[in-house]
């Protein structure tokens, strides 16, 4: 009798661990593929940082770069107001003279009736271009006309024709 207590035990323990075997291995393949996800979402992740690290630091050395320029083009900006103050400040009144005095005199120029040679020159060729103009249009109204009254003269031998 103690044999057959034995095998059965013995029995019901290999059932038994087959079982938690079988269990265990039911577990065990489901925490693998929990892990195998876990890890691809895990590299997937690792790539997506790497990339916004590389935005940030691009990101960075633009603003770097913009901070450089800005702050150069301050520096040129206030020069340029330094100086555009140092010039009011002590404007040279003989040279403003100078210019107002050179205005005054191209203005008389201007006004006076004496022509110079150059400005007779230009006004005749003024006037030889004017005529040409009018050369030009004249001939060609009359071409347009010409035309118009051939397309006139068609059109009344076609209508006498029929």
């Amino acid at each position: 009798m103690l044999k057959e207590i034995s095998k059965k035990l013995t029995m019901k323990k290999t059932f038994f661990v087959t079982q938690l075997e079988s269990f265990f291995n039911s577990i065990v393949q489901e925490y693998q593929e929990i892990i195998n996800q876990k890890e691809i979402e895990n590299s997937l992740l690792q790539e997506k940082i790497k990339k916004l690290e590389i935005d940030i630091n691009n990101l960075v050395e633009i603003r770097n770069k913009q901070a450089k320029t800005i702050e150069i083009e301050a520096k040129r900006v206030t020069s340029l107001q330094e100086e555009v103050k140092t010039l009011r400040q002590s404007s040279n009144s003989s040279y403003n003279k100078s210019l107002a005095q050179e205005n005054r005199e191209l203005k008389k120029q201007l006004d006076s009736e004496e022509e110079s040679e150059e400005l007779q020159e230009l006004k005749a060729k003024i006037k030889q271009l004017q005529s040409f103009i009018s050369k030009g249009a004249t001939a060609y109204s009359e071409n347009l006309a010409n035309q118009n009254s051939e397309k006139l003269i068609q059109e009344i031998n076609d209508s006498l024709k029929k």
